[in-house]
């Protein structure tokens, strides 16, 4: 990159940082689910207004916030904190960390990812097949920031929004204590699910939901062998969940 161009990108990035800290007590003070357009792109998280929805019923797409949404406002009745696990961006992080604080300020939000990218338990996904992505490789999803993202984090003031660095079976044990009402697993990897809903399903309160992003998405079969494998011989069945012709699936802990 030439000195001119990157003078240019430091410079859209100061002027982005001063819009999101002079949109901070609006963004604050506005409920997320009516967040306009505009602020949602400004700070780059997902809201109803800046997704458009798939064309027809599929399971892949960008669609999900007001699944999302739905689900976890219909658990918060049920003792616990909620979690993230594949938090990239944060682009759901960021929205779900202002519904909480805006409906349910006493609850937590953990947000697990290596911010690092996949390390090589992604090769047994790539030995499963599936279709092509270009995120299935050693290293996939590691173009994001940490720093960046806390500091996203800080400007919105969402104090109980927790970023948690490294690798699932690393981290996860530091919340062992504690109960969930809301999980979102975002991981991709065969092992990165069979991780979490090992270690989430003791720890969840009734009537709490977990909600998969992967299931049935072509990409990445190891989803829904790790899913199916682990909720064989439990009561709990999937669920699917259509809006925006976007289709996931969850299930709700009994």
């Amino acid at each position: 990159m030439s000195t001119l161009r990157r003078r240019a990108a430091h410079l859209k990035s100061k002027l982005e940082d001063l819009a999101q800290d002079a949109t901070a007590p609006l963004a604050l003070g506005l409920p997320v689910q009516h967040w306009p357009r505009w602020l949602g792109d400004l700070h780059q998280v997902k809201v109803p207004a800046n997704v458009s929805p798939n064309p027809s019923p599929a399971p892949v797409g960008s669609a999900n916030i007001r699944i999302l949404f739905r689900l976890l406002t219909d658990s918060l009745h049920a003792p616990g904190d909620v979690a993230e696990c594949g938090v990239f961006r944060g682009k759901t992080l960021i929205p779900t960390g202002l519904l909480l604080a805006q409906n349910a300020p006493e609850k937590s939000l953990f947000g697990f990812d290596s911010f690092e990218g996949f390390d090589d338990a992604v090769n047994k996904d790539i030995a499963l097949g599936g279709e092509p992505d270009p995120g299935k490789k050693v290293g996939g999803f590691g173009e994001t920031s940490y720093p960046a993202l806390e500091a996203r984090r800080q400007r919105l003031h969402l104090d109980r929004v927790h970023l948690v660095k490294g690798f699932f079976r690393d981290t996860l044990p530091q919340v062992a204590d504690r109960k969930f009402c809301f999980v979102h697993l975002d991981c991709d990897l065969y092992d990165s699910y069979a991780e979490c809903l090992a270690f989430f399903y003791p720890r969840l309160s009734p009537g709490a939901a977990v909600l998969f992003d992967e299931y049935n998405d072509p990409r990445w079969p190891g989803c829904n062998q790790a899913v199916d494998e682990f909720l064989a011989d439990k009561p709990e069945a999937l669920v699917e969940i259509e809006v925006d012709n976007q289709q996931k699936w969850y299930f709700r802990k009994v």
